[in-house]
């Protein structure tokens, strides 16, 4: 379980992660979007459109173990814990690439990148301050492009 008394990395901090390793950052979207069968790919599980059950097979993780293993080389050289997430319901369709997380499933928030054509909103100038009262929510900060950190909270 995620230590929840360990700080998020700061905007500064995931801002200067994505300048230095933007090419890796992009390739991780272009992998996702070929493995778009996969709703979550983690460091040790992976959920598809048809099932989140886990474990599984290995012929029914949605792709090769070498596959799992590239995912995990850029997951580490890039620090998302985490790992990704694609949300087929959302419109536009949105990539997540999970920095931390804290809590549990039915109560938590997650810090990292937001990959999307399309403008994100809400936006906030900082992700760093405290949420105050909002019992749950989500927020954006573009980074360029097609790029935002993102915070996430319930």
């Amino acid at each position: 379980m995620a230590d929840v008394r360990r700080p998020f990395p700061t905007d500064s901090e995931l801002g200067a992660r994505w300048r230095q390793h933007q090419p890796l950052f992009d390739r991780l979207i272009v992998m996702a979007r070929v493995d778009s069968e996969l709703v979550r790919i983690a460091p040790d599980f992976t959920w598809t459109r048809k099932s989140v059950a886990w474990p599984r097979a290995a012929s029914d993780l949605g792709f090769s173990p070498d596959r799992w293993d590239q995912y995990r080389g850029l997951f580490k050289s890039l620090g998302l814990e985490a790992g990704l997430l694609q949300r087929p319901q959302d419109q536009p369709r949105i990539i997540y690439l999970m920095a931390q997380t804290k809590g549990l499933v039915t109560s938590g928030s997650v810090k990292g990148y937001a990959y999307s054509d399309a403008q994100l909103e809400p936006q906030c100038q900082s992700l760093d301050q405290s949420r105050g009262d909002n019992r749950s929510g989500i927020c954006y900060k573009l980074l360029g492009g097609s790029w935002y950190l993102y915070l996430e909270w319930d």
